[in-house]
């Protein structure tokens, strides 16, 4: 499992949508593997690239939740 270049553009991409007020911007990228989502997911809220948390679900789904940021 390791930081995949491609998840970088979908997930960068993802938290540049933009969503109603109230309307969380939750995305997953169910067609590869969760654990290349974690990581790269990580690295990216690490380096400070976007604001968001990780969450696993029951079947090891991996889902990414922006943190909406303030107007």
């Amino acid at each position: 499992m390791t930081f995949n270049p491609q998840l970088e553009t979908l997930i960068l991409e993802a938290s540049n949508r933009k969503s109603p007020r109230f309307v969380a911007n939750v995305i997953n990228f169910q067609q590869f593997d969760q654990e290349d989502v974690k990581d790269t997911a990580q690295k990216l809220i690490e380096e400070g690239e976007i604001k968001a948390t990780i969450h696993f679900h029951y079947n090891d789904l991996c889902t990414i939740n922006f943190i909406p940021q303030a107007i």
